[in-house]
């Protein structure tokens, strides 16, 4: 288990972030400079925090308090950066051994020789990292990473220069490998998609804090507030008010829309009468209906984007005064016929994919 405490404080920017990981992989999202890389030096010993606490399975990396500060090459930590940071002088083979240095001759070999097996990189020993595609450096990043057995492995947004075909087949890589490994993987990634494929649990950050940190279908079902739920991709928001409760259904007022809605919360207990909260649903579950009905509202297309499989639409509320406002859609080209541009239609929320925030 991967304990953290770490606070920090530079010009124009405070870090303060409290975590645990267990063995798994830890997907930490969020927005550049909120302090996903500066989480994970903070555990490899490439910052100090000012204050804080970092344990990996029982044994202290670092404490303020007591002043424990190990060094780098004895924290058991192993980091793969965002571009690689191989050593271009070493050769494939060398890059991997370079934290093997002390162990026997032989020892170090018999490791070399798994870990290009494990990384499906086993040829390429005698290359330079400039003779390596993207996904190659990056897998003999993580074989470098892994060579010196760490307790836990950083990963710091590793996909993000792989063409989309590549990244996925290295997700499922990543996958089979914590099988192997046992150990916290803690994942940084801007990648929504990724981030829930991969992590078990999602930690979600916004100006140096953590908002959010629980299992990923709680956070992407039930995300904590308005920053949480913009950040897993829940880009419909608005203002509500809670007009009635009776055991999970929940009647909320759209004041900016003269209307009310259904919603089918397990968390309705949570929420009282006159509540004003955020009502929120994924651009993806939103449906078009040939009629008026519960949870039915009238709307106009105003913008349309045409992808492979599905059409992104924008959607004015006719009953919405403000021309600013508007509703996002994804729909499937397989489930209706597209809309023109400037069509009248009907929008339906399911009252099960509606989600309720605190305000």
């Amino acid at each position: 288990m991967l304990k953290i405490e770490a606070k920090k404080t530079l010009p124009g920017f405070n870090l303060d972030v409290r975590l645990t990981a267990d063995s798994g992989i830890l997907a930490i999202l969020g927005p550049s400079g909120s302090g996903k890389t500066m989480t994970l030096q903070s555990v490899a010993g490439l910052m100090k925090p000012d204050e804080g606490y970092v344990e990996v399975n029982g044994r202290v990396l670092f404490d303020s308090e007591n002043k424990i500060n190990l060094p780098v090459q004895k924290r058991k930590v192993g980091f793969v950066f965002q571009h690689y940071a191989l050593f271009p002088h070493l050769n494939v083979w060398d890059n991997i051994a370079y934290g093997l240095k002390d162990r026997p001759k032989e020892e170090i070999k018999a490791k070399i020789k798994q870990l290009l097996k494990t990384m499906n990189i086993d040829g390429l020993e005698g290359r330079y990292p400039r003779q390596l595609s993207a996904g190659q450096q990056q897998r003999v990043a993580i074989a470098r990473a892994l060579a010196p057995d760490p307790d836990v492995l950083l990963l710091d947004e590793p996909f993000s220069a792989l063409d989309p075909l590549l990244k996925e087949r290295l997700e499922l890589e990543l996958l089979d490998l914590q099988k192997v490994f046992g150990g916290s993987i803690l994942f940084v990634t801007h990648d929504l998609n990724e981030g829930y494929k991969l992590g078990s649990m999602v930690a979600v950050y916004h100006s140096g804090a953590i908002i959010q940190h629980d299992k990923k279908e709680n956070v992407f079902a039930h995300p904590a507030n308005r920053n949480v739920a913009k950040m897993t991709g829940m880009r419909n928001l608005i203002e509500g008010v809670i007009a009635g409760i009776n055991g999970e259904n929940v009647t909320v007022t759209i004041p900016s829309w003269a209307t009310s809605l259904r919603v089918v919360s397990q968390r309705a207990g949570d929420y009282y009468l006159n509540q004003e909260i955020i009502l929120g649903i994924r651009p993806e579950y939103i449906h078009i209906k040939e009629k008026q009905g519960e949870n039915v509202l009238p709307a106009q297309t105003i913008h349309k984007m045409e992808g492979i499989a599905s059409i992104n639409y924008r959607f004015h509320i006719n009953s919405d005064a403000s021309e600013k406002r508007y509703m996002e859609a994804v729909i499937s080209k397989s489930g209706v016929n597209p809309l023109p541009k400037d069509s009248d239609c009907y929008l339906y929320l399911h009252p099960e994919l509606l989600v309720i925030m605190a305000e």
